[in-house]
């Protein structure tokens, strides 16, 4: 009886259901997998209690992928389900089982992360049917199978709109060939294989033997833009004044797990290449993901960062900046120091000034937030020891020290920005922290700008007696930003009201140099967080264009970029200058880290290095 049930189920039966009698429950639905998953983002039949049958694909400790051995020819509808399987006995791979349980939406991480939910059910009782049954053939994401969008999360017409709430998830069109978040939902928990990928991130480590990189399939020979590659094969996140854009939805991400995965995480750089991927679809922490069930072959990129050709001397200066992540001087973080003493010696060919940001202080955050220590002296000659060890010049430094747990970052760390000079090429004129009683006093419409923030930190250096002013920046993080592939469209961007607030303080600012300084020599540079095409960076700073300009938009698109993201190499890390710094200007953001796993780079930002020649003020 049990055997012709579940034979019933796996082709797609439509039992009857038992209507609720008063007060006793009511007795579980059968559905075949198809109908508990059905055509959308949520079940039908969340809430009930089912019976279903199905092949398990995988087992992941208490959770198992239930799939029917045929499809049911509908690419809207998974073939799928994920079983929370929690104190029963959890059969193996390949076993044919009949699962009583209750259809669930579950979020991972919890609402409050506005994650997508998963339809799972969490079973009652696994009945093993049968061993040894062959696994449904793998959906083929590529040529011959089912190629992932290339331009749409989701459809501008359909937004706003929550993916968990029953009745705007069934009012929302659900186009799984057009838009990437309804075509991987409409594979969750299936068996697919990712053919010929090629890495567009570097392998990250999220845990003991547990890696995750994203990619294109088949190399990526179905991208759009077809430009939109970067010159180390990763693939560029697309312009849009808001970054409501083009996502790159046809990015995969594949994540190895000891628990499914059967061989060893490589460590792999942007451009590495891969055999075909097979696994079962998932999601979590906001992505959809290929959990590989088989072992990988991998070709590594072989990338070997060389220096940037920029160099200083003479009317020359130049100007790098760098996002150091989190530096202090503890033992832990020893041998990053050094990369980073030979990034700056070598692979930055030794800029007169370097702004750095995320400096902590010397305990780093050990002391938590009851630690009052802020000095950074400790971090900052750890840094400079480690440059010249490296063969670079003996630094010189600088920094203000915010007040404890003021700036942002990870508690008691108190990130700040700061400064590395050569006092053989440049000599510090004056230091300036941008505080809310410095802007006011310089009229900025908002001097409260950068409350919770860091500081900007203004130096002015001589050089052949000739004065510029380098305005260090960090502005408010992205931290909190709600997952493209979540739930709550359109996505929320954190920090953004704040970086608009702080691009026009900088402005402001600036504007105030030049109105009393006429053809004032000014650099802004830093990590302002956000990217060359937004309105911040495109209006709001720079005054559309008329009194700064941002030296990253005159660098190739497929070298444009500072960081990789989910995938996408993008630009976060800027060097803007005033009118008198434009002629002859070059800058070059050298690409150091970003694609390049960790044990391999100094921070998750690249650098950015720009050589200015300092005109006579004759000239101006």
């Amino acid at each position: 009886m049990v055997l012709l049930a579940a034979a019933f189920l796996a082709c797609g039966g439509t039992p009857s259901e038992t209507p609720d009698g008063g007060d006793e429950p009511a007795p579980p639905v059968e559905a075949d997998i198809q109908r508990i998953q059905g055509e959308g983002h949520l079940s039908p039949l969340a809430g009930r209690d089912v019976i279903t049958a199905g092949v398990v694909t995988a087992v992941d400790s208490d959770v198992l992928y239930l799939q029917a051995p045929a499809g049911d020819g509908q690419i809207a509808t998974s073939d799928a389900v994920i079983v929370e399987t929690g104190g029963v006995q959890v059969p193996a791979r390949g076993d044919s089982v009949r699962v009583t349980g209750t259809v669930e939406e579950h979020v991972p991480g919890g609402e409050g992360t506005e994650n997508l939910s998963v339809t799972r059910i969490d079973a009652e009782a696994v009945e093993v049917l049968a061993e040894g049954a062959d696994l449904p053939a793998p959906v083929r994401l590529g040529s011959g199978g089912r190629i992932p969008p290339e331009e749409r999360i989701i459809g501008e017409d359909e937004l706003p709109v929550d993916l968990r709430t029953p009745s705007e998830a069934e009012s929302n069109p659900f186009d799984p060939e057009t838009e990437g978040i309804d075509f991987y939902e409409s594979l969750e928990g299936m068996r697919v294989v990712v053919p010929d990928p090629v890495a567009v991130s570097a392998t990250e480590e999220v845990g003991d033997g547990e890696g995750e990189i994203w990619t294109l399939v088949e190399g990526g020979e179905h991208i759009t833009p077809d430009d939109a590659r970067t010159a180390a094969d990763g693939i560029r996140l697309q312009p849009h004044p808001d970054n409501r854009g083009d996502h790159n939805p046809e990015r995969v991400q594949v994540h190895l797990d000891p628990e499914l995965y059967p061989g060893t995480v490589p460590e792999l750089s942007v451009g590495s290449t891969l055999s075909d991927v097979t696994g079962v679809l998932g999601y979590s922490f906001g992505n959809f993901e290929v959990r590989a069930t088989a072992e990988v072959q991998s070709e590594p990129a072989g990338l070997d960062p060389g220096p940037t050709p920029l160099e200083g001397g003479g009317d020359r200066v130049t100007v790098a900046t760098y996002n150091v992540l989190n530096l202090n001087p503890l033992r832990e973080t020893s041998d990053r120091m050094e990369r980073l003493g030979r990034h700056i010696a070598v692979g930055l060919k030794a800029p007169d000034v370097v702004a750095l940001q995320e400096i902590q202080d010397e305990n780093g955050s050990r002391g938590g937030e009851d630690d009052t220590e802020t000095d950074a002296t400790a971090t900052l000659r750890a840094l400079a020891d480690a440059v010249e060890a490296a063969g670079g010049p003996r630094y010189q430094f600088f920094d203000v020290a915010p007040e404890p747990n003021s700036s942002g970052g990870v508690p008691g760390g108190n990130i700040r920005n700061a400064f590395l000079y050569d006092s053989s090429r440049v000599s510090r004129v004056e230091v300036t922290s941008l505080t809310p009683a410095v802007l006011r006093e310089a009229g900025v419409r908002d001097p409260e700008a950068f409350e919770g923030s860091r500081d900007p930190l203004a130096a002015t250096f001589s050089v052949g007696g000739h004065e510029f002013t380098v305005v260090n920046n960090h502005f408010s993080s992205r931290y909190g930003s709600t997952p493209v592939f979540g739930a709550v469209h359109p996505f929320v961007q954190a920090g953004e009201e704040e970086r608009e607030a702080q691009s026009r303080a900088v402005h402001d600012w600036v504007a105030h140099v030049l109105e009393e300084t006429p053809g004032a020599r000014v650099v802004v540079a830093g990590d302002l967080n956000t990217f060359e095409f937004t309105d911040d960076l495109t209006e709001i700073l720079p005054g559309g264009g008329k009194i700064m300009t941002n030296l990253l938009l005159d660098v190739p698109a497929e070298q444009r970029y500072s960081y990789v993201f989910e995938g996408n190499s993008q630009t976060l890390d800027h060097v803007f200058v005033t009118e008198a710094l434009i002629p002859g200007a070059r800058v070059d953001p050298v690409h150091l880290n970003s694609n390049l796993p960790s044990g391999r780079s100094g921070s998750d930002h690249d650098p950015v290095v720009a050589s200015l020649r300092i005109p006579q003020p004759d000239s101006l």
